[in-house]
């Protein structure tokens, strides 16, 4: 897999597991798990598991990555997003391409590039972080 890969701490007393979106912990250097679906401060994708609170975890920043999909199918080229508070993931698609109604937010993560069924699925992302805002009418 192409991309950058750097070293944080995770700041979660139970650790994280691997192949999981982490985002901003509170400090410099630092992630943790996202605390709900669609939360923003995405920062990669972790490649290993790392059990103890403030160890270092290696993360995904750019480029390609193996990923765990949520509840629900992602096709090929669906827009995803963080899922849980776990650092599953789950399709965007049908939200980032909503016409003018309610106004939402999604952070969009990356592009899928397998598909995914199941929850646990394992599916290969290309990691694309940006916001897409659905404009209210």
């Amino acid at each position: 897999m192409t991309g950058e890969i750097r070293s944080y701490k995770i700041e979660d007393a139970a650790g994280v597991l691997i192949y999981r979106a982490v985002v901003q912990g509170t400090a410099a250097g630092a992630v943790k798990k996202p605390s709900a679906e669609n939360e923003g401060k995405f920062i990669g994708i972790t490649q290993e598991a790392q059990a103890t609170q403030y160890r270092s975890v290696p993360v995904k920043e750019s480029g390609r990555s193996f990923a765990v999909a949520a509840t629900g199918t992602i096709a090929v080229g669906d827009y995803v997003r963080i899922a849980d508070s776990a650092g599953k993931m789950n399709s965007a698609q049908a939200d980032v391409v909503l016409a003018p109604g309610s106004a939402k937010i999604n952070y969009v993560i990356g592009v899928a590039r397998t598909a995914a069924a199941a929850d646990g699925d394992i599916f290969e992302l290309q990691i694309q972080p940006f916001v897409a805002k659905t404009a209210a009418s």
